[in-house]
């Protein structure tokens, strides 16, 4: 029968940690912690780059909203003057309805006074 070695893994309870694994760990550590403490700041070339991308979008964007703003209030007026418009139409044909019920009155009225 063949022996088989066995080796010890890192994790086992046998493990015992050399020096070299403990400056590993503690570098790893130190590491660790500067990354959490790091700052994380914004560069001014990419702040002016924000800055330019901001503009350029208010740049292309606020002429837009401005005509939309003009042609809404444009097409509110035009829809108010087309009520007026219709309004006055219904009230003419109105009015020369009466003004053609009162000539028809007048020349019956005239035929039979004669």
């Amino acid at each position: 029968m063949q022996k088989t070695l066995e080796v010890e893994a890192p994790n086992s309870e046998f493990f015992v940690p050399t020096e070299s694994d403990m400056r590993e760990k503690d570098l790893l550590l130190e590491e660790y912690d500067e990354a959490l403490n790091e700052a994380e700041n914004i560069s001014f070339k990419n702040l002016i780059f924000v800055f330019i991308t901001i503009f350029t979008v208010l740049l292309l964007l606020l002429p837009k909203i401005y005509i939309s703003n003009q042609i809404y209030y444009s097409s509110k007026k035009i829809n108010g003057l087309y009520h007026t418009y219709t309004a006055l139409k219904e009230e003419n044909s109105h009015l020369k309805r009466e003004l053609e019920l009162i000539h028809y009155q007048v020349e019956v009225l005239d035929e039979l006074d004669d």
